[in-house]
């Protein structure tokens, strides 16, 4: 008992030294990063006519390489300055346009790049990959459509030196940007910091039943030092309960962000978020009377501090403080399926939860919530003991690791790793469940649960744009998705040695299934059919969705 209380007071004592160590190399960024600020437009340095088009084509070439899908030369029109695509044209393969508004009117059977310039997507426009814009803004107009992303990026983001460009582009148009500002109406002005600043929460689930309230998302602007608040708030009807956020941090820099701040709550939680979005739930829980989630409640507060290395990789150390009680069903209407109720929400292990957590995020994919290539690396972990003060004693660890790969126009192979292990007595908000969407896909839900657990889903993703058959009408607007998913969750023999968590599992035990997806050209809206590959079990497993599985 001596040795690991020992053990846990260098842990407490290697994480203080962490987050002080963060927090000094964050002061150090910030402070390098004032001393910049006032020399902003003194140290842009001038380029000669011969110099801007150098970097010109240096960033044409890396943006190609970054969004268009196939770089077959053959395939794409490059133009300088302003260029339109009249209604009725169609121009088969992606269009780059250097330094120029772009006006789409016609179709576009490809990508839109705009370097240095806006794009219009007007009223008849139709672009099937994406409309990609690089220091510049993106109109579309009503009844356009885009089958692809929407992107606006600085050109820093794709070769680094070309921040002096982006600096002096900023510069040239301040005092444009400002009078346009100035000549707005106080109205608008409103209009824009709220939907900036404040978003509406609305959702509906089986323990809350319809919660009303609204939320102050954090946000990272340009102000390279700054305190900002963030928190939400509302009332949940059927369970006749405020919930509430309300936080405070201090960041400072812009790319290696520093951040350090509390928060506290009391709210209702749940660990389910990676498997269907919160909206997407609550549609399902209104329409047809099924929530995929499981909830309890989590009243208390953190502390936390983050440290940005990059774009792409992020950390965080944060203390935890809460109590953790279990939450009963307060509905049962849905508004098609009044005969059937919902599931019981499971109870948990209630008590006083004292906690350290890290996290470690590399994140290199080209957009949150419909990427086409790139990586995601996420390891997260928690470790609680009776030496905190707190009522549990369990360590958990999470690891996830995405790809996704483009390899050719219009086709994608997407893969996602998951596993997770535990020390100790995991709660049973804390365990791990598989089967069923976003998982197992057939599978039923939550078929498996336990203080282990491995997953790999894998898919192939075909785009009817690309093929021969996209003049066809119906086929146009449809997309072929084939997955594979293999997976178990269990429960250890031996919970006190993670390094032997995943000793007893072998090929056989895992469970496997196969299917095929059709999907709307986003990809988003889709329709499952998948099927387990051992004996038992449903033929087929049918579900309909409104987000992408991962």
């Amino acid at each position: 008992m001596a040795v690991d209380r020992m053990v846990m007071k260098q842990i407490i004592f290697l994480l203080i030294a962490v987050m002080a160590l963060l927090l000094v190399f964050g002061l150090i960024i910030s402070r390098a990063v004032a001393e910049e600020m006032p020399s902003l437009k003194n140290s842009v340095p001038d380029l000669t006519a011969q110099e801007r088009d150098e970097r010109d084509r240096r960033l044409r070439e890396a943006a190609e390489r970054r969004y268009l899908k196939d770089r077959d030369e053959s395939r794409i029109r490059r133009e300088v300055g302003n260029y339109a695509l009249a209604n009725g044209v169609t121009l088969d393969g992606d269009l780059v346009v250097t330094r120029g508004t772009v006006t789409i009117a016609g179709k576009v059977n490809g990508s839109v790049l705009v370097i240095r310039g806006d794009a219009l997507i007007d009223s008849t426009g139709e672009v099937l990959g994406d409309v990609v814009s690089i220091g510049g803004h993106i109109d579309r107009r009503p009844h356009s459509r885009v089958f692809g992303d929407m992107v606006e990026t600085s050109s820093r983001y794709l070769i680094e030196d070309d921040d002096n460009e982006d600096r002096r582009e900023r510069v040239e148009n301040e005092e444009e940007r400002e009078d346009r500002w100035h000549r707005r109406s106080r109205r608008r002005q409103w209009e824009e910091y709220w939907e900036d600043s404040f978003k509406a929460k609305i959702h509906y689930n089986r323990v809350d039943g319809l919660f009303l309230g609204g939320e102050l998302p954090r946000i990272y602007n340009r102000i390279p030092i700054n305190i900002d608040f963030f928190g939400l708030g509302g009332y949940a009807f059927s369970s006749k309960r405020w919930h509430y956020q309300a936080g405070a941090e201090f960041y400072a820099g812009r790319d290696f962000r520093f951040i350090l701040g509390g928060e506290a709550h009391n709210l209702t939680d749940t660990q389910d978020g990676w498997i269907i979005p919160e909206e997407e739930n609550s549609i399902a829980a209104v329409l047809i009377n099924e929530d995929f989630r499981d909830y309890y409640r989590r009243n208390g507060f953190s502390i936390f501090a983050g440290q940005h290395l990059g774009r792409s990789v992020k950390l965080l150390a944060e203390y935890r403080n809460d109590v953790h009680s279990s939450l009963p069903n307060e509905t049962d209407w849905s508004l098609f399926v009044n005969k059937k109720r919902f599931r019981p929400n499971p109870a948990v292990d209630e008590g006083k939860m004292i906690s350290y957590a890290g996290q470690f995020t590399f994140d290199t994919r080209d957009h949150q919530r419909h990427p086409d290539r790139g990586w995601l690396i996420a390891v997260a972990g928690e470790t609680s003991r009776p030496e905190f003060d707190s009522e549990f004693d369990f360590e958990r660890l999470l690891v996830e690791v995405r790809r996704y790969q483009p390899l050719g126009y219009g086709k994608n192979f997407d893969i996602r790793l998951r596993a997770g292990t535990g020390q100790g007595v995991l709660p049973q908000q804390y365990l791990f469940d598989l089967g069923g969407i976003s998982t197992l896909r057939g599978y039923r839900f939550k078929e498996f649960t336990g203080d282990r657990m491995v997953l790999a889903n894998v898919e192939y993703r075909m785009n009817s744009g690309a093929s021969r058959l996209h003049d066809i009408p119906i086929i146009k607007e449809l997309n072929l998705i084939l997955f594979a998913d293999a997976g178990l969750a269990w429960f250890a023999g031996d919970k006190t040695a993670p390094e032997n968590s995943f000793d007893s599992l072998t090929w056989d035990r895992l469970k496997t299934d196969v299917g095929l997806a059709l999907t709307d050209r986003d990809g988003q809206m889709r329709l499952n059919f998948a099927k387990r590959t051992d004996a038992g079990g449903k033929d087929l497993v049918v579900t309909f969705r409104l987000n992408r599985e991962f």
